[in-house]
């Protein structure tokens, strides 16, 4: 029986989905495998790979020494031809890594043209407008330059928000809410915490989830930062769909940890009609790892 494996390698969590060509056999997670601060000849993405395939062998209860027909890991901010590949010569007979936009878009449209719209720790889009066209993306220039309307994003502004009250002695939500959630005495406990390199861009991004529960309790900055950010994240589909050919009806799906919450959903398909009238929002058919297995099981 042939095994094929997929891999979703994210700025938080590594994710990983195994099965032969019909089902799904198991699933396993490992720490964070993206580029960020590693040195080229890092085992970093490597390790973090191994970790998530060895949690899925164990969950389909195969020996952890198995070797699959094709592994496909979809790695954020990969760049064919300019970052360093993971060695996964090890796991599979053949092997293919892409950036990970590539396995969100066969996941959540299921190999049909469209747009998708990556928002967890970074954010991302990518579409195309024929059956096996040319893929075009937007966005994804990481924390420092871009990433807008992303969890980290909407995280580092509303602490930065609140930090700004603090200095003219206004106590917010965002700001205890923040201290809560960073177990720190005081917003200055925050700021100490990333100047020491105690707070990871991971973390940090949780707190998006704080922020969008007092977005839903109507707390105003908390629902003019989910607003805000749902705008960035349609501006991508739009940059994209002004690229791409004509179409009297665009799909776009979406993916990533920020869209688990239904009314950040929602929010995301007012600002998409707003600047994207010709689209249709269609919920992901499945989630990035599931469309890094399908990719493997097409490897030739």
């Amino acid at each position: 029986m042939k095994l094929f494996a997929g891999v979703d390698g994210g700025q938080s969590s590594t994710l990983a989905a195994i099965g032969n060509s019909e089902a799904v056999l198991g699933r396993g997670s490992g720490p964070p495998a993206d580029l960020v601060g590693q040195a080229r000849d890092s085992l970093h993405t490597t390790l973090a790979i191994d970790a998530a395939l060895d949690a899925a062998l164990d969950a389909a209860g195969l020996d952890r020494a198995t070797r699959f027909a094709a592994v496909v890991a979809g790695i954020s901010g990969y760049e064919d031809g300019l970052s360093a590949a993971p060695d996964l010569r090890l796991r599979g007979e053949r092997a293919r890594i892409f950036h990970d936009t590539r396995i969100a878009h066969a996941a959540a449209l299921g190999g049909f043209p469209g747009i998708v719209v990556i928002a967890g720790t970074g954010s991302v889009a990518l579409g195309n407008d024929a059956l096996d066209g040319e893929l075009l993306r937007a966005g994804g220039w990481g924390y420092f330059f871009g990433d807008e309307g992303s969890a980290l994003w909407i995280a580092r502004k509303a602490v930065a928000s609140a930090m700004r009250a603090d200095d003219r002695g206004e106590e917010t939500m965002l700001g205890e809410r923040a201290c809560r959630f960073f177990d720190a005495p005081s917003l200055r406990g925050i700021q100490q915490q990333f100047a020491h390199e105690e707070l990871s861009r991971s973390r940090l991004a949780a707190f998006a989830v704080e922020v969008l529960a007092a977005a839903d309790a109507g707390e105003a900055e908390s629902c003019a930062l989910r607003a805000a950010a749902a705008s960035k994240l349609a501006e991508l589909a739009a940059t994209l769909d002004r690229d791409l050919q004509a179409a009297p009806l665009r799909l776009v799906s979406y993916a990533g940890g920020l869209f688990a919450s239904k009314s950040f959903v929602e929010h995301f398909r007012t600002a998409l009609s707003a600047v994207l009238p010709h689209c249709e929002l269609r919920r992901p058919l499945g989630d990035p790892a599931l469309g890094a297995l399908e990719l493997a099981r097409q490897m030739r």
